[in-house]
Parts: C-alpha cells; sequence; structure tokens
C-alpha cells in the first residue's frame, strides 16, 4: 500500500496541467518514490473544486498544483491526513503549514522535477522523523 497521495488540482486545455501529470507519472515510476501516488482533480467538475476548497490553503490562481497527504488505515478519503512541515517566514520564525505545491507564475510558471523531488523528498524526512 502507498503511504502517500498526492491531490493534483488542474483544469481541462491547461498545456502545464498535462506537463505536470506527465512529469509525476515518470517521477512516481521511480523506485525512491515508490510509496507515493497521485489522484488528479479537474476544478472543471464538481468533485474537483470540493476537493481543492477542502484543501484550503491553494492559491486558484496559481494551478496546477498539488497537496501531500498521508494515506492512513483503510482507503476513505477520509483516511487521508495533510502532512504537515515548518515553513522558515523570517530568520528567527517559521510557521506551521501544509505541505503542498503551487505554479509560481512570477518565473516561467512550470513546476520543474526538481522542484517535485524536493517535496516529495520532504515528506519522506517528514515520516522517518516521525517514527
Amino acid at each position: 500500500m502507498k503511504r502517500f497521495q498526492l491531490a493534483v488540482f488542474g483544469k481541462q486545455g491547461c498545456d502545464k496541467c498535462e506537463l505536470l501529470k506527465k512529469r509525476l507519472t515518470k517521477i512516481l515510476g521511480e523506485e525512491d518514490y515508490a510509496d507515493f501516488e497521485y489522484a488528479y482533480n479537474d476544478l472543471g467538475t464538481p468533485e474537483g473544486l470540493v476537493r481543492f476548497c477542502r484543501a484550503e490553503i491553494l492559491n486558484p490562481q496559481r494551478i496546477p498544483s498539488f497537496m501531500v497527504y498521508r494515506i492512513g488505515e483503510g482507503e476513505a478519503e477520509s483516511a487521508l491526513r495533510p502532512v504537515r512541515r515548518r515553513k522558515k517566514v523570517s530568520a528567527g520564525e517559521e510557521i506551521d503549514t501544509f505541505l503542498a505545491l503551487e505554479t509560481d507564475y512570477r518565473t516561467t510558471g512550470v513546476i520543474t522535477p526538481e522542484m517535485i523531488k524536493k517535496v516529495l523528498d520532504t515528506a519522506l524526512e517528514k515520516i522517518t522523523a516521525d517514527v
């Protein structure tokens, strides 16, 4: 059984969304990331929109994006728990937030394989630290 699910959010006709799905398929096929699966959520559907709203922290202007969930016992969506992490906001301050990745349109607007792997590695490190 997989330990993590990436809730991926995108929309039809979005080239960047399709590129993200292809990259995730390739990366999750690697042995290092065998504990991950992804579930694509189309924001053009009621189901996708509801799942996006339940994520609560993602910016709808930064699609595609994904949020990392830990899979609990059983396979129901209620068994998914967001992976939490500490995020540095200044020299001496951190905040508690959820592990996610959003498209940054201030730059190229493309989520690179390196960015994806950094988030996945963070999830794996967090689980190792929690054990």
